[in-house]
Parts: structure tokens; C-alpha cells; sequence
């Protein structure tokens, strides 16, 4: 009963540290990040459609939040959800004087680059 036990250990952590692994490399690229808002998506609309369910992202999508807000993408990514809760970081970034606001946007596990 021993070597069964400790067989399911091993394989369970061999499926699950990747996953581990995977969401310390991408909270890695997010130091120095703020989070600014929590909110639910509400729509999503294009050049060419829209809809009440969230997609994932495609650059220039624009995503809009039950408050009215929106953000609009700057990558692609798919995701199918309905009303998920984004959470959305943000970074000022200062350049020759000028500052702006780095934005991305979490949905699940997937991290979206976004911008105002």
C-alpha cells in the first residue's frame, strides 16, 4: 500500500509543479505591477462583430466592463467565458519626461496586454 501511495504522490506532483511553475514565471513578469481595479466583463465588440461573452482577446477588440469602462487589446489570445472577472494591473512607466500606464488584464489564468 506504501510504494501505491507514494507512486500517486509522485505522479500528482509531476502533473501539477509544470502548472506551479508556469504561474511563478508569469507573476514574475508582473513585479511592479499595481492592482488598480476588479471588475466583470460585460461585452466585447470589433471591427467586424461583438458579443455578451468574452473571447479572449484579438488586437484592437475593445472589453467592456459592467461600470461602462473599457479596455482594448494589444495582443491576441482565446479564451471562451462568460461574465468572467478581470482583474486588471497597472504600471507607470516615466520616458523623457513623460509618463503613461503600462495596463494588463487577468481573466482565469491567462494575462492579457492591454492599453486605455
Amino acid at each position: 500500500m506504501k510504494i501505491f501511495s507514494l507512486i500517486f504522490v509522485l505522479i500528482f506532483s509531476l502533473a501539477v509543479l509544470p502548472t506551479y511553475a508556469k504561474l511563478a514565471d508569469d507573476f514574475n513578469d508582473l513585479v511592479g505591477y499595481t492592482i488598480t481595479a476588479s471588475k466583470t466583463i460585460n461585452r466585447w465588440y470589433d471591427d467586424e462583430k461583438g458579443n455578451d461573452t468574452f473571447e479572449g482577446c484579438d488586437h484592437g477588440r475593445v472589453i467592456v466592463f459592467d461600470d461602462n469602462t473599457s479596455l482594448t487589446c494589444a495582443e491576441y489570445g482565446y479564451q471562451y467565458v462568460y461574465r468572467p472577472t478581470a482583474i486588471i494591473l497597472t504600471r507607470k512607466i516615466t520616458s523623457k519626461g513623460k509618463s503613461f500606464y503600462d495596463v494588463k488584464m487577468v481573466v482565469g489564468d491567462e494575462i492579457y496586454d492591454m492599453r486605455k
